[in-house]
């Protein structure tokens, strides 16, 4: 009960909380999922940076709303939003991390499965995929019982098929 009114003032509050900095977004070395702050952080101008912030705590508030209108979630909610701000490192869409975590409770994933999921759906960073596009194939990977390990190298496999299929036909059509 303590968490859900935490997290439900949270989400309500505004000003310098709402544009606080998650913690090694200032600074910091790049290093894949485990990394301190998103791909190129260092070369956004502070407005870039204060746009990125603002789609990310937007991102976070709807989460932690949807969250809370959920009943035996077996991923807290705070381990939720950790898992996302580690796979907006890891270079995934804040857009799609945050459709994916909202599927992940709806779907009632257990911590480990809800990690491998963000975790694979990193694949998509550098590719061509659309951020639309890697949700509609974690989600349909999930929704057909892929669990653990195999549910990670699932999402890499097929976010590197799909990135092949779209430069074949740009490819094609230049051409």
């Amino acid at each position: 009960l303590l968490l859900a009114l935490t997290l439900a003032s949270f989400a309500q509050q505004e000003g310098e909380e709402q544009t606080r900095m998650p913690e090694g977004w200032v600074s910091g070395k790049k290093s894949g999922w485990d990394g301190d702050y998103p791909p190129g952080w260092e070369k956004k101008t502070d407005e870039e940076k204060k746009k990125v912030l603002e789609v990310w705590n937007a991102a976070k508030a709807r989460y932690i709303r949807a969250t809370l209108q959920m009943k035996g979630n077996p991923t807290g909610a705070v381990t939720g939003i950790d898992l996302m701000l580690k796979a907006v490192n890891g270079g995934l869409a804040i857009s799609a991390a945050k459709d994916l975590a909202i599927f992940g409770q709806q779907q009632k994933l257990k911590e480990p499965d809800f990690k491998l999921m963000l975790k694979g759906a990193t694949a998509s960073y550098g590719t061509d995929v659309p951020p639309h596009e890697v949700v509609a194939i974690v989600k349909e990977l999930v929704t057909v019982g892929l669990k653990g390990g195999t549910l990670e190298q699932r999402i890499r496999q097929d976010i590197a098929k799909k990135d092949r299929a779209i430069k074949d036909e740009a490819a094609k059509k230049e051409k």
